[in-house]
């Protein structure tokens, strides 16, 4: 017998039938070690998920200890763990006190009844191990409907200072991970057949790294999902989500919930001048210091773009949110360093209280937003609580900004023309166009209109139609006289100002000589050195550029040494004042003998009476502008004062366009 085995040993069929074994073997061998490794690969998994989800847990409500000691959990308590398993794969949970006995289950399968303590379910010895602080973690094919059709069933002890008080027993959910490793396994057999022992290796490793991938993804596709991509701040799904639990929460503890809005001065600007790289890094800076300036229980999120939200929850109110605002306008108020550089991202904040201001989140949310309006209008870099009134304020602005875009849609805005006139024999040099309401609406002074065009982006496109419509009508004048235009500065900021004043002076054929261009000491807070290099690139051009009120924003003499102004306009609000109060009257007297010095033509604002117009002449004024030579004139009434052959004097007849609006209101 041991002949004959040995002689089909040493034969090529017993060779051959030898190594098919051993490849046999080796396969076998191969296939089980790569399904001992998948399945402590499941263990570990979905422990680690278990673990996770308590930990999860064990921030969210206080009272998890209590709860383990046998206290009948709080509302919030019983909402948090009623919901816990929404957020990930666990379908079943249990929690133990920390004798094994259980005090609380949820089961969405309602699965019978189990056993009441951990011994009687898994044995005395691995209760008190899991009972002296060890996790312990089995998997298994489970029974639908009871179970899923695999799952991982994992103790986690829970411990306080260091000691067991109970344990979370926690069922996940691996039913896809386990198909996806049984369709695997048919290509690691595949690989073993023909490599051996490579098989089991290589492939091991590649299904590792796919399951570790698509754990990733999971994970980064869950994140994403209720946190802002940029910040790492929650989103506005998951700010709404938290603040409606906060509210119904607060509802039945008669508590307060804050809403406070933050929205970032000037970003866009940043955006424009720097790049949307440094935005996007001031964005980042301004989260951070949210986050470190709240409390745990409070939520910082990001709406989009400029705009961030704080739920401040737990506090009392108003002085809460008071507190809290005060400090986010002194943290932010401070610099940030941004690739060596120092750039300004102070903040307007709207705040709104609840129940005070709103019960729902979205009435709390847009009170609070409508609260940050009025912060802008204070002056922005501060803090507005909602009032009762301001919603009214807000529909009205609302409804104002929408007359806006259908008066620009329907081109039913017109200009005013107001004369402009030499002191020295009064002569008209020109007018200065100003912009006007639509004829027939509700009326609107451009001291409201104007700064809402402005907040909603609308300025630009209305002041290039100024422009082109002044330059059109200027066209058609029989005489050459000049036509003034003010420019607003988001028109430098926000838009191609030079090629929107060349595309005015084509199509119109007005010679850009006779275009004057005012622009107020305002145009200063932007970049300097951009104002001044488009500033330039007009003046080159033959364009006239004048400095309008002189003396009333953010003055500054090296102005008018760095750039070469053509005209300077003297404020209305010293003309009015220099027949009371000499100091008007020696300002005025200074800035006409600067002027002189500097080359300046010298234009004085709001002339009304004709003490005021010898003072401004023996002043040496050159040109002055004012109800006393003329109020704003339609085009018509424009073009008859053009053809009258009479100087313009104090007592020259001229055609109001509006006795209503007193004020000299430009689109600046």
């Amino acid at each position: 017998m041991k002949a004959r085995l040995s002689k089909l040993l040493l034969s090529d069929g017993g060779r051959i039938a030898s190594l098919v074994l051993i490849v046999l073997l080796l396969a076998v061998g191969g296939v089980q070690l790569s399904r001992i490794v998948a399945a402590n690969m499941l263990r570990a998994d979905g422990e680690a998920q278990a673990r996770d989800w308590a930990r999860s847990v064990l921030d969210s409500a206080d009272d998890i200890p209590a709860i383990v000691a046998g206290v009948t959990p709080s509302d919030k308590s019983l909402a948090l763990l009623s919901q816990a398993s929404a957020v990930s794969e666990i379908y079943k949970y249990r929690v133990w006190n920390k004798a094994g006995e259980l005090v609380f289950t949820w089961d969405e399968r309602h699965s019978p009844k189990m056993a009441m303590t951990i011994a009687q379910s898994r044995g005395q010895r691995t209760a008190d191990s899991i009972l002296s602080g060890h996790p312990f973690t089995e998997t298994a094919a489970g029974k639908p409907p009871a179970d899923t059709s695999y799952f991982a069933d994992s103790y986690i002890p829970v411990k306080r200072d260091g000691v067991v008080i109970g344990a979370f027993e926690v069922y996940v959910d691996q039913t896809s991970d386990h198909v996806l490793y049984e369709r695997s396994f048919l290509l690691t057999e595949v690989i073993i057949g023909v490599m051996v022992l490579l098989a089991g290796a290589i492939p091991g490793f590649m299904f590792y790294r796919k399951m570790r991938d698509h754990r990733r993804a999971q994970a980064e596709a869950l994140f994403l999902a209720e946190h802002d991509s940029l910040t790492g701040l929650a989103n506005r799904k998951m700010l709404a989500e938290s603040a409606r639990g906060a509210l119904a929460w607060n509802h039945r503890n008669q508590s307060y919930v804050a809403a406070l809005v933050l929205d970032l001065d000037r970003f866009k600007e940043i955006n424009d001048t720097f790049g949307h790289g440094v935005g996007d890094e001031v964005l980042k800076t301004v989260a951070a210091r949210l986050k470190s300036a709240v409390r745990a229980e409070d939520m910082v999120a990001r709406l989009g773009g400029d705009e961030f939200v704080v739920l401040q929850v737990g506090m009392n109110q108003p002085d809460g949110a008071t507190f809290l605002a005060t400090r986010l306008l002194k943290l932010l108020a401070e610099p940030c360093e941004i690739n060596g550089l120092q750039l300004l991202c102070a903040a307007s904040i709207g705040v709104a209280i609840s129940p005070t201001d709103a019960e729902d989140w979205e009435g709390l949310l847009t009170r609070a937003d409508i609260a940050l309006y009025r912060a802008k209008e204070e002056g922005r870099s501060n803090a507005s609580f909602f009032e009762t009134g301001m919603d009214a304020i807000f529909r009205e602005r609302r409804r104002l900004e929408a007359d806006l875009r259908r008066a620009m849609d329907t081109s039913a805005f017109h200009l005013a023309y107001q004369p402009l006139v030499a002191f020295e024999g009064g002569e008209l040099v020109g007018f200065e166009a100003l912009l006007r309401w639509p004829e027939g609406w509700e009326p609107q002074s451009p001291a409201t209109f104007i700064p809402i065009a402005e907040e909603a982006g609308l300025i630009v496109p209305i002041g290039a139609w100024v422009l082109e419509t002044a330059c059109h009508e200027a066209a058609s004048w029989t005489k050459p006289l000049n036509i003034a235009v003010n420019l607003s500065p988001l028109q430098f900021s926000h838009g191609d100002i030079v090629a929107v004043v060349d595309k005015a002076l084509k199509s119109s054929g007005l010679d850009p000589a006779r275009l004057e261009l005012e622009v107020t000491e305002s145009l200063w807070l932007q970049n300097t050195d951009t104002v001044l290099d488009q500033l330039a690139r007009l003046r080159s051009k033959g364009i006239s550029i004048a400095l309008d009120d002189f003396g009333t924003g953010y003055s500054s003499l090296s102005y008018l040494w760095k750039f070469p102004f053509d005209k300077v306009k003297v404020d209305r609000s010293f003309v009015t004042q220099m027949e009371v109060d000499p100091k008007a009257a020696a300002i005025v007297n200074t800035v006409v003998a600067l002027g002189r010095t500097l080359d300046l033509t010298i234009t004085a604002e709001g002339v009304e009476t004709p003490e005021q117009a010898t003072a401004l002449k023996e002043a040496g004024c050159d040109q002055g502008q004012g109800y006393l030579f003329g109020r704003p004139l339609t085009a018509a009434a424009a073009v008859e004062l053009i053809n009258s052959s009479n100087p313009i004097t104090t007592q020259s007849p001229v055609i109001p366009f509006d006795d209503v609006e007193l004020d000299r209101i430009t689109i600046m």
